[in-house]
């Protein structure tokens, strides 16, 4: 779910640290290699490139273009930021209904021109007059948009304002269209407090009354996938319709299964499509510390979130979105994070979040995910106050007075890291197979076009509640390399032989 970030109210002012700078400068020692190995073209089975990404929040004193300042960075103004190239601003209807649907232009104006692209806009929040009188479940309003049932098209290329949300959609996606590239269709839909229905929802369509963020039917958020599909698709050939920030697989089960159609999802002449062919991307929400039990590691943490991408395919898979019988959806992560102090008993640290990070990056491009949006700019309360592991999580911490006051985490400088060695490179699993890892150590190879060259990320692999591990590795002899560069989680650069001592925090190494 979305967690606002809330603000301290203290009279002392928090004393900060902007690091103005991401490279340590150092003599960098290139691995030896036979030029006759060097590629001359890029491999044909690379990943895309990955979206580095942040949610974005609400802090007194700061415009969200001084924000974006903090997450990507300004050189001119000598902010280091910490690597984000994409953001997770959300759009809602109420507030373009006050305030005009220009009013975020000159801040998407300011991320393109701060290096952010791609960026993913969530569609929610009806205003009042425009959201739905009718309640689904013992007097509980519904949470959705009035009219959706009107027709999407007053005629051909006209959207009909009487639709309500068909027409919120157009004009921002007119508007943002240039800048964005994901949109999701709500957040978090399958929110519920009562984990015992998710179990039913794979073969019972969701009750309302277990969706306290949407509160209404099935058929009304495909019916929401449908409208925000044939506008984007009119409008951005490029955009891509995304359900929004999922958790549950049982869920999507039910988007499949239905059509539009309020008459219990069946197919008919108007209502053709069942919920698959509405949407491009499955964008979902995976906040490790759940599914982890005792096994408080950073590794593990990580492949909590490819196990729940995997879940998702599961499903997918079912109705052949495959990949051959139909085309596969993209996935992106919108929210996840491990907080930087355990709290209840869950998974948290300084160590344990850096690590995580790193890894997190990594795995996700291994398992083909496009971008990873961490929650969230800030830590909601001091580190020593909080009491909640969502208040725990940020690349700064709490942040109590106005731009640009701001300290850094580990995990800022851990994101700021692997973006910045990595974000013009892409995953290249034929090289990474190539580094033949023994089962205790994990790792990718990732290739950079610019340069023609690889860097390495390696790292022994982690178990149990500890962040300790230790492995030896040597590269295979094929790849003829005998010195290298290592850069450290906070981009400390140290000379190294082909026989590496690698420990618990990845290392990157590069020609």
């Amino acid at each position: 779910m979305v967690k606002r970030l809330h603000l301290s109210s203290g009279a002392y002012a928090l004393s900060f640290l902007l690091l103005l700078s991401f490279v340590v400068s150092c003599t960098k020692e290139k691995i030896h290699t036979d030029p006759t190995d060097e590629p001359k073209t890029p491999p044909s089975d690379l990943a895309e490139r990955f979206l580095y990404g942040s949610n974005m929040g609400a802090y007194q004193g700061w415009s969200d273009e001084q924000l974006a300042e903090l997450l990507m960075g300004n050189t001119a103004k000598g902010i280091a930021g910490v690597g984000v190239n994409s953001l997770r601003p959300a759009m809602y209807d109420h507030f373009v209904q006050q305030w005009g649907y220009d009013i975020r232009l000159n801040a998407f104006e300011t991320y393109q021109q701060l290096g952010g692209t791609d960026h993913t806009v969530f569609l929610n929040g009806p205003t009042d007059a425009h959201r739905e009188q009718a309640s689904y479940c013992n007097g509980v309003r519904s949470q959705t948009f009035a009219n959706l049932y009107e027709p999407i098209w007053s005629s051909a290329g006209k959207v009909n304002d009487n639709n309500y949300y068909a027409s919120y959609v157009y004009n921002v996606v007119k508007t943002y269209g240039p800048y964005v590239k994901y949109w999701e269709v709500w957040n978090e839909p399958d929110y519920t407090n009562n984990w015992e229905a998710t179990q039913t929802w794979a073969q019972t369509d969701p009750n309302p009354c277990d969706l306290p963020n949407f509160a209404a039917p099935i058929q009304s958020y495909v019916r929401m996938l449908r409208i925000t599909y044939e506008i984007v698709k009119h409008l951005d050939g490029d955009g891509l319709v995304c359900v929004g920030g999922l958790g549950y697989p049982s869920f999507l089960e039910a988007i499949l299964r239905n059509t539009d159609n309020p008459n219990g999802g069946s197919v008919s002449a108007d209502y053709p499509k069942k919920g698959g062919e509405w949407f491009d991307c499955l964008s979902y929400h995976v906040y490790p510390m759940y599914y982890l039990g005792s096994n408080h590691n950073s590794d593990a943490a990580a492949t909590a979130l490819v196990n729940h991408k995997n879940a998702f395919q599961a499903v997918l898979d079912n109705y052949s979105y495959d990949g051959t019988t139909n085309p596969k959806k993209a996935f992106i992560i919108t929210e996840s994070n491990i907080p930087r102090k355990s709290i209840d008993g869950y998974i948290g640290g300084d160590v344990v979040q850096r690590n995580f990070l790193i890894k997190a990056a990594v795995q996700a491009q291994k398992a083909g995910i496009s971008a990873l949006y961490i929650y969230g700019p800030a830590e909601s309360r001091p580190l020593a106050q909080a009491n909640d592991p969502y208040q725990a999580m940020g690349f700064y911490q709490n942040i109590t007075s106005g731009p640009y006051h701001a300290t850094i985490t580990s995990g800022g400088i851990a994101w700021r890291t692997v973006s910045g060695l990595l974000r013009t490179r892409q995953y290249d699993p034929a090289a990474t197979a190539m580094l033949q890892l023994p089962g205790h150590i994990d790792g990718a190879a990732f290739y950079g076009a610019d340069d023609e060259s690889y860097v390495y990320v390696l790292w022994a692999k982690t178990s149990e509640a500890s962040e300790t591990a230790s492995a030896q590795y040597s590269f295979p002899a094929s790849l003829k390399m005998t010195t290298a560069t290592q850069f450290d989680w906070d981009n400390q650069q140290t000379r190294v032989t082909s026989t590496l001592a690698l420990t618990g925090s990845p290392v990157f190494i590069k020609p």
